[in-house]
């Protein structure tokens, strides 16, 4: 059947207020599949059974992840770890929600980062001999800009003192 006449079928059939045809146009493929790996994707990050039960009396709620862990640590899946679909529904809950964004724009490669033990500050160690220590607290203002001297090649570790004074 020719494309024309594929698409003047689906007109008429519209037209005499059918809205079925015997031909499935590229929407209803699409939805159809869309059906389906919604169903596969909701089947295989669902939670184990016995951690989701409903509780009479409370609508059907996402299981937290404290749930979780206690399911797991009391072996409620007979396997005393997560399965697959167990790790993906605690690891769904924790995907980050917006975009990344630019937080400095730097000609030289960063080759090292990390955290401080609170997690205000962040240590970043660059090619060049270049070190950049952010606030987080602050918008990811600088804090301090360092370049060290009689460095040949580039910066490969960070560490900060406990108090965050030294580096």
């Amino acid at each position: 059947m020719s494309r024309t006449r594929r698409s003047s079928n689906l007109c008429d059939d519209k037209i005499a207020g059918k809205g079925s045809s015997t031909s499935q146009g590229p929407n209803e493929v699409s939805d159809y599949l869309d059906h389906e790996i919604a169903q596969l994707t909701k089947l295989r990050s669902r939670p184990h059974e016995l951690l989701s039960r409903d509780v009479p009396g409370r609508s059907r709620l996402p299981v937290s992840t404290m749930r979780m862990l206690v399911g797991r640590e009391g072996n409620y899946s007979g396997r005393g770890r997560f399965s697959s679909a167990d790790s993906r529904h605690v690891l769904s809950r924790y995907l980050p929600v917006h975009g990344p964004c630019t937080v400095d724009q730097l000609n030289s490669r960063t080759y090292v980062s990390q955290f401080s033990d609170d997690g205000t500050l962040f240590v970043a160690g660059c090619q060049g001999s270049h070190i950049r220590i952010y606030n987080v607290d602050k918008g990811w203002k600088i804090q301090k800009d360092i370049l060290a001297k009689s460095l040949r090649w580039t910066i490969t570790d960070t560490c900060l003192s406990p108090n965050q004074r030294y580096l």
